[in-house]
C-alpha cells in the first residue's frame, strides 16, 4: 500500500501514514509507538525495541537516516532532479549562497535559495521554521516544490546541527562546499573536533559530484586531505587560486588563476573575507558550466541583509553585521578598521543560551580594533542581559573605551549619537535577525531599521 503521509509526530498520524520514531533532546518517538499505531500508522519505524509485538513495527540501526531516505521517496526524490548545491562552515555560508544564487539566475539557471535569512525562488518567499536546515520532510518537501515552482537549481546553507542529525540526509548534490571552521555551537557540539565531524559528513557521507574545499583553512586542510583527488580547493593555496584581492567602499577586485588561466572580477561586496566567499561562489559558476563574462555582470548585484550592509550617516557610516563568533567579528574589526578615516565604534553583545567560552574571546577582539566598545543585549533568550555582558567583560580591559548599555536600541542610537566625521559604527551580531528573542518571546527589532530612524534615511 502507498503511504499517505510520513511525520516524527504522533499526533500527526493519520490512517496510512509512516511514523518514525525520533530521538530528540526533549522527547523520545519510541515512547509513542503505540499511539501511533492506534492512529492507524500503516508502518513504524524503531531503532530499539519499545516491548510492542506488531507486524508494522520495523527496527532499523538509524531512524534519522530513515526518516530522510523515506521523506526523499515520499517526495519523489527532487534532489535527483534538481542541481543541489550544499555549502557548510562556520562563516560566509549566507553571503556564499547569495553571491551563487545570483550568478546561477544571471546565466539563466533558474535557482532557489534556502538559508537562515529565507527560502526563496524568484519572487516567492516560503514560510518556514526559522533554524538554517529544516527536518527532512521539509527539506525535501520544500525541494519538491521548488521544483515544481520551475526551479533548476537550489543552493543551500547546511548547518553543523543538520549534519548531526541527519536532517539533509537523503539528498544527491550537484556541489558541496566547505568556507571555514572557527568556534560556535560549542554549546551544542561540546568540542571543536566534534564540530568538525559534523561538518565532516557532508563531504564523506553523501553522493555528490564535486567537493570545493578552503585550502587555507586548517580543517579545510584536513577535509581535502580526507577526500584526496575527489576535492577541488581554493584560496591563496588553492586550486582555484586567489592571485590578488583588493577591497574599499566601493566594492572589491578579485584576481584569481586556474589550470593556467587569469581571471579578473569586480564586485559591489565589501571586506577582506569577500575574497573566499567570491571565490567559492565563482567556482561554483564555473563547475555549473557560467560563463566568465556573466559571473561579472553577476557580482555587480550581490545584495545580503545584514552581511556588511552600510548605512551613510553625516560624515561617517553604519555598518550592520550578522557577526557573532570571534573570528566573524574580528574579520569584520579589521575590515572596517582600514577603510575607517578616524575612530571604529563597535556595538554588540552575545546570544543567551549559547556557547558561553565565547564570550570573552569576542570581548577581547571587540577592544584589540574597535576605539570604542558598547556592550549590549543581542538575544538573551533566558539569561540576564548584565551576566552576558560580565562574560564578556571577563576577556576586556576595564577602562574608558568600554560602555555598557543593555537596551540594544538605546545602545545603537548612543553609538550613532557619538560618531563624528569619519568613523565608522558596527553593529554586530543580529545582522538580518527582525526581532529580539527575551524569555521565549520574539519582540520586533531590527538594528537596520534602528539606524535609519535615528538618521532620518
Amino acid at each position: 500500500m502507498t503511504p499517505e503521509g510520513i511525520t516524527f509526530n504522533s499526533k500527526e498520524v493519520k490512517p496510512n501514514y509512516i511514523f518514525v520514531a525520533i530521538k530528540g533532546t526533549q522527547f523520545d518517538g519510541h515512547d509513542f509507538v503505540e499511539e501511533a499505531l492506534q492512529r492507524g500508522a500503516l508502518k513504524v519505524y524503531v531503532e530499539r525495541d519499545v516491548g510492542i509485538q506488531d507486524e508494522r513495527i520495523v527496527k532499523v540501526e538509524n531512524t534519522r537516516k530513515i526518516l530522510g531516505e523515506l521523506a526523499s521517496k515520499f517526495f519523489s526524490d527532487p534532489s535527483k532532479q534538481l542541481k543541489v548545491i550544499g555549502i557548510t562552515g562556520t562563516n560566509g555560508k549566507t553571503t556564499t549562497t547569495h553571491i551563487i544564487e545570483v550568478i546561477l539566475n544571471t546565466a539563466g539557471i533558474d535557482t532557489a535559495l534556502m538559508g537562515t535569512v529565507y527560502y526563496r525562488f524568484k519572487q516567492k518567499i516560503y514560510q518556514l521554521e526559522s533554524r538554517t536546515t529544516p527536518d527532512p520532510i521539509t527539506w525535501h518537501s520544500t525541494l519538491r516544490e521548488m521544483l515544481q515552482d520551475g526551479a533548476k537549481a537550489v543552493v543551500a546553507e547546511v548547518s553543523s546541527h543538520a549534519l548531526d542529525q541527519y536532517r539533509v540526509w537523503g539528498t544527491e548534490f550537484h556541489t558541496v562546499g566547505f568556507t571555514n571552521l572557527t568556534q560556535d555551537h560549542l554549546d551544542y557540539h561540546k568540542t571543536m573536533e566534534e564540530y568538525f565531524q559534523a561538518k565532516l559528513k557532508l563531504f564523506t557521507e553523501y553522493p555528490y559530484q564535486y567537493a570545493v574545499i578552503n585550502a587555507d583553512d586548517d580543517y579545510g586542510k584536513r577535509i581535502a586531505q580526507a577526500l584526496g583527488k575527489r576535492a577541488i580547493t581554493y584560496g591563496k593555496q588553492g586550486d582555484f587560486k586567489i592571485v590578488d584581492f583588493r577591497t574599499g567602499f566601493d566594492g572589491s577586485y578579485l584576481k584569481v588563476s586556474f589550470e593556467g588561466k587569469y581571471y579578473e572580477f569586480y564586485s559591489n561586496l565589501i571586506g577582506e573575507f569577500q575574497a573566499y566567499n567570491l571565490s567559492l561562489g565563482i567556482f561554483v559558476g564555473f563547475l555549473m558550466g557560467v560563463s566568465q563574462a556573466s559571473i561579472q555582470e553577476a557580482l555587480q548585484n550581490i545584495y545580503v541583509p545584514g552581511r556588511f550592509q552600510v548605512v551613510k550617516g553625516k560624515g561617517f557610516l553604519v555598518v550592520v553585521d550578522y557577526a557573532h563568533t570571534p573570528d566573524a567579528l574580528e574579520k569584520v574589526l579589521l575590515t572596517a578598521k582600514k577603510l575607517k578615516r578616524n575612530k571604529l565604534i563597535c556595538v554588540f553583545g552575545a546570544g543567551g543560551n549559547r556557547d558561553r567560552t565565547k564570550r570573552p574571546l569576542m570581548g577581547k577582539v571587540a577592544q584589540a580594533h574597535a576605539d570604542l566598545v558598547i556592550l549590549t543585549s543581542d538575544n538573551p533568550r533566558f539569561e540576564e542581559p548584565m551576566d552576558i555582558i560580565k562574560d564578556i567583560l571577563e576577556g576586556m580591559e576595564k577602562n574608558d573605551s568600554v560602555l555598557i548599555e543593555e537596551d540594544r536600541k538605546k545602545a545603537i542610537e548612543l553609538a550613532l549619537s557619538l560618531a563624528k566625521e569619519g568613523d565608522i559604527v558596527l553593529i554586530a551580531g543580529k545582522g538580518h535577525e527582525d526581532y529580539q528573542e527575551i524569555r521565549g518571546v520574539k519582540y520586533p527589532f531590527q538594528d537596520i531599521q534602528v539606524v535609519k530612524e535615528f538618521l532620518h534615511v
